[in-house]
């Protein structure tokens, strides 16, 4: 590997260090290689601990607005440091693979066989390695190599890897939440669902029970907290959509749940609801959207954020429905 990413990647983490950001801000590090001027690189994962196999997910966006879709990337990471004792020198992993994930909803061809830029109209999706495990908290950098449109590029990002997860992990238990249902006398129908402007919460199966009602009778349970309207990256409404799909054909043995991000918009207002599953446990920005799966013991199974492939969905949803 060229020593040059590195030290981009290694600068953009010490800026990530002195500012104590999270770990996906717009600005994280994008390459200037020639190879690549037009496009940067942003890690797109919410929440990375340390010790854990986790799901990293990256995307790439050229100054046109197209985005990078299909084939494969490689990815390497390395320690930066932390905010009290920054790392000067960076020694790089393994390489990791990173395949294509199209987010939810999509009908696209997955097999296209080399990453090349299009417009978000035609495929929007992030690149994802899956048990990636970083041995320390702290600040990292990755290098991302690869072609678009068959020409190499090398780009870099810094993030941020956290002593524990912040947000409801595989593993613990699914928060039992008194979720207002479909018709809760007193409350906004938009607080619901953001696309209930005229008073009309779309997608029975989603809004008819609450997580705690779900789990208190020994059922498996996904739970999607997004905001399809107000949706940052655009990604909430198809993710949403696509669960209510499932909710549609596993509703005889899963519970379904949407928990709106937002009780008041206009004055940021999150619903208390959603914040009992994506709040940060150290007062972090909260992001979205997220999909959790929990099993009839109560115990989540897995977790989404950010993006997730219909694949992926279908996967989670049938293990948990089997247990039953």
């Amino acid at each position: 590997m060229k020593p040059g990413p590195w030290r981009r990647a290694l600068v953009a983490a010490g800026a990530l260090l002195l500012a104590a950001t999270a770990c996906s801000g717009s600005d994280d590090g994008a390459s200037d290689d020639a190879a690549a001027a037009t496009i940067s690189a942003e890690v797109a994962s919410f929440d990375l601990a340390a010790g854990r196999g986790e799901r990293f997910i990256l995307g790439f966006f050229a100054g046109d607005n197209r985005v990078l879709a299909y084939g494969n990337v490689t990815l390497r990471f390395a320690y930066a440091g932390t905010r009290e004792a920054p790392q000067q020198e960076a020694m790089a992993g393994a390489p990791v693979e990173a395949s294509y994930l199209p987010v939810a909803g999509q009908d696209i061809d997955p097999d296209k066989p080399s990453p090349r830029l299009v417009a978000p109209s035609e495929a929007r999706g992030v690149y994802g390695a899956t048990g990636v495990r970083f041995d320390r908290p702290g600040f990292w950098a990755v290098v991302a190599a690869g072609t678009a449109d068959g020409e190499p590029f090398e780009l870099d990002a810094a993030f941020e890897v956290k002593a524990a997860p912040q947000v409801v992990a595989a593993g613990e238990p699914a928060p039992r939440t008194e979720n207002p249902v479909a018709g809760a006398p007193g409350v906004d129908p938009v607080a619901i669902d953001s696309r209930a402007d005229d008073g009309e919460i779309p997608d029975p199966e989603l809004h008819s029970t609450t997580v705690a009602g779900a789990l208190a009778g020994g059922r498996p349970v996904v739970v999607v907290v997004s905001t399809p309207v107000f949706c940052v990256s655009r990604f909430c409404g198809p993710i949403t959509e696509s669960v209510q799909e499932l909710a549609q054909e596993f509703g005889d043995r899963v519970d379904f749940v949407h928990l709106e991000v937002w009780q008041d918009f206009e004055n940021q207002v999150v619903n208390p609801a959603a914040a009992e599953w994506i709040s940060p446990r150290d007062g972090g920005d909260l992001r979205e959207p997220w999909v959790f799966v929990a099993g009839a013991d109560g115990s989540v199974t897995e977790r989404f954020d950010n993006a997730v492939t219909d694949t992926d969905l279908r996967r989670a949803v049938e293990a948990v429905a089997a247990s039953v």
